[in-house]
């Protein structure tokens, strides 16, 4: 395998990786719950690849934080509305009442509203003009 080939394909595996965190987290409820827009699947999933696509991107500490901040955010969503599930839960009720109560949340707030950010970017991204195929490069 070429260097160039190499690449890509470790950047197509960390894109992977991270779309995986982006939705294990339970973002993707969290974000639907707070813009009604995010619901619909397709432009869902182009807002995961999308948030999932710039968390990759970002340098070393960074990507640290919020892989430690996703992995943590279900115990945090128990913990800040305790009855019932996050996912699978009928309407949009609990979804929004997790997001609010952890928007106050230091970290979380900040990882709430930046996902947040990045999906509404990444759905119309995806409505005006489909999936980007192009790679991201990592900031340095």
């Amino acid at each position: 395998m070429s260097a160039p080939a190499a690449r890509t394909s470790r950047e197509h595996r960390r894109l992977r990786v991270w779309e995986r965190r982006v939705r294990s987290a339970g973002l993707p409820p969290l974000w639907a719950g707070r813009c009604t827009a995010l619901a619909e699947p397709a432009r869902q999933a182009a807002a995961v690849r999308h948030t999932a696509a710039t968390l990759a991107a970002l340098p070393k500490p960074y990507r640290l934080v919020f892989a430690l901040l996703m992995r943590a955010l279900p115990i945090a969503a128990v913990l800040a509305a305790p009855a019932g599930r996050l996912r699978g839960s009928a309407g949009r009720a609990r979804p929004q009442r997790v997001a609010d109560r952890l928007s106050t949340v230091p970290g979380f707030a900040e990882l709430l509203r930046v996902s947040l950010a990045l999906a509404l970017h990444g759905a119309l991204d995806g409505a005006l003009d489909g999936p980007s195929t192009t790679p991201r490069q990592e900031l340095r």
